[in-house]
């Protein structure tokens, strides 16, 4: 994590006793005072060590989904036997829900920071970085037993349940190297900060959470996509996601909206079916499936771990993707992710006051956009994974091709903030689309696997840039306006 966020964590950590998963923020100015006064770092207030602990959740929430959606995307390919396809399709559909949830979780801490007036944050360090909330280091791979391991730590509640395996739990705490002299932190203790932090009036008063931010703020009916847990077809071994979204209006909103995301990664019950739709349980039941070291079979494409587009490669990082195709859909993954990125800081401009009275807005546009966004991204990391990472092709003696894939790099673009004016912004997507245009007209050489794929791609995005063209010419010749005003109380 950059030196600049993690140069105020320090006094934040305890070092207290051996046993696992008892080391606990150090909350008190003193450590035998009786106050639970929470201790107020140097260089901070109040409101801004909120925005500043709001900031380290988003970009922990953000870190998650990718890694989420990244061993999703790796799972499949030709080693999986017929009779275990199933079953594979079936952990992929648990675990890209899971990444839907972490992007509820991702919306609503934007919204938790823009009640209290806190700049929103959709950053996120590029690999290899370690958050000091977080139990292990972050890294996108293929899914295995573990990074199974890593995210049921993760997402693991303060004491491990009673039916957890003296063998499971030996794996699980041997991948996030943890010792009773070295006690990772779980993501819930940052959470539980927050709520505490939010809770207290003294610290907070009321008039910090605004409640004319309300319109501008991410709702579940916009990006929901109606996932509430009880969609058709959802079973125990297999839940729908249920996306929180939760727009808010004061302290108590914001407070319920944590503790609701708290508890959906670790679900604290000890009751395992009253934990099945926590992420705990959902990763655990895919890791007690997953085929152990000595099977027969492998569940996963070939992908290899962090892989990066062509450019300045980070030597720490992992392989750069050569393959003459497979490295123009990289770049072109790598911008459309910056694109849904844009998208989404947009979205928390532009109010839905109009369109909840029936007007015209181009919020709905920005959202729309994000959502194909979403859809192209996994249409893209399906051609990656079943590309060649190299120019070179390895086959083993029955004449299958072995060699390593490539796979999405979800590296973070050079910038995510958004500039000032509408007209500005409106500029951004367009240069954005005018960049992915360039590596689609590439790809459209009739000698790539996936021409077909690019020219459709291309013509979508000539479509959206003449929507773009006559929004921006609408906001250029329009002056700067302070957003209508209101109180949602009525």
């Amino acid at each position: 994590m950059r030196s600049q966020i993690t140069r105020h964590l320090a006094s934040l950590f305890a070092t207290a006793g051996p046993e696992p998963f008892k080391t606990k923020l150090r909350l008190l100015a003193d450590a035998g005072a009786e106050s639970k006064q929470p201790m107020l770092p140097r260089e901070f207030s109040w409101h801004d060590y909120a925005v500043y602990l709001l900031h380290i959740a988003a970009e922990i929430e953000h870190s998650l989904m990718v890694q989420y959606l990244y061993a999703a995307y790796s799972i499949g390919g030709p080693e999986v036997p017929a009779d275990k396809q199933e079953q594979v399709l079936g952990w992929q559909q648990t675990i890209l829900g899971i990444a839907k949830e972490e992007m509820g979780h991702f919306l609503t801490v934007q919204n938790i920071l823009r009640l209290i007036g806190g700049a929103l944050n959709l950053d996120r360090q590029d690999f290899p970085w370690d958050i000091p909330f977080y139990p292990y280091e972050f890294a996108l791979e293929p899914l295995s037993r573990t990074s199974l391991a890593k995210y049921i730590f993760a997402e693991a509640p303060d004491d491990w349940p009673p039916d957890l395996t003296a063998d499971e739990r030996k794996e699980i705490e041997a991948a996030v190297h943890m010792t009773p002299q070295q006690m990772p932190h779980r993501v819930a203790e940052l959470y539980e900060l927050m709520i505490d932090l939010l809770s207290d009036s003294d610290a907070l008063p009321d008039s910090v959470f605004r409640e004319e931010t309300f319109p501008f703020q991410a709702s579940w009916d916009e990006w929901g996509r109606g996932y509430n847990g009880v969609q058709l077809g959802s079973n125990p071994r297999n839940p729908s996601p249920n996306v929180i979204v939760q727009r808010l209006s004061g302290r108590t909103d914001a407070v319920s909206a944590l503790t609701q995301i708290a508890r959906q990664g670790e679900a604290p019950e000890n009751d395992p079916t009253a934990q099945a739709l926590s992420h705990f349980r959902r990763f655990l039941s895919i890791f007690r499936e997953f085929p152990q070291g000595d099977a027969k079979w492998v569940p996963t494409w070939k992908v290899p771990t962090n892989p990066q587009a062509p450019g300045v490669a980070n030597s720490d990082a992992g392989p750069v993707i050569e393959h003459p195709e497979s490295s123009l859909w990289s770049t072109l993954f790598n911008v459309r992710y910056r694109m849904l990125l844009a998208y989404l800081a947009h979205s928390f401009r532009i109010s839905s006051e109009p369109m909840e009275m029936g007007a015209s807005n181009p919020r709905s546009l920005i959202i729309n956009s994000t959502f194909v966004e979403m859809y192209q991204l996994r249409s893209i990391a399906g051609i990656l994974v079943s590309l060649p990472l190299k120019d070179d092709r390895e086959t083993n003696v029955q004449g299958k091709d072995q060699s390593e894939r490539a796979g999405p790099p979800f590296q973070i673009p050079y910038a995510v903030n958004l500039p000032s004016e509408q007209a500005d912004c409106w500029r951004v997507h367009i240069d954005l689309l005018d960049a992915s245009d360039g590596l689609l007209k590439g790809l459209t050489n009739s000698a790539f696997k996936h021409s077909d794929y690019a020219i459709v791609l291309r013509s979508a995005n000539q479509e959206r840039r003449r929507q773009f063209e006559t929004l921006l010419t609408s906001a250029s010749v329009q002056p700067s306006l302070e957003p209508h005003r209101r109180s949602i109380a009525v």
